[in-house]
């Protein structure tokens, strides 16, 4: 695979996550007060993936463009 392609796949993951993350928190807003305790410690489980993952990306993406 050329480089230009995998930038634009590593683009789309990017993206994809990123709106994962926004519709978490959208849904979040409306519930998470309703949640229980178990469900809250999920959702910020899960927060705390996306996050990991988009600094992940972001660090394969320059180390990625530096090769």
């Amino acid at each position: 695979m050329n480089k230009s392609k995998a930038l634009e796949l590593v683009t789309q993951l990017r993206s994809s996550i990123t709106a994962s993350k926004q519709a978490k928190n959208e849904y979040a807003d409306e519930y998470y007060s309703h949640l229980p305790l178990v469900g809250k410690t999920i959702f910020d489980q899960q927060q705390l993936l996306y996050t990991a993952l988009l600094e992940w990306i972001d660090t394969f993406e320059k180390q990625f463009k530096e090769e």
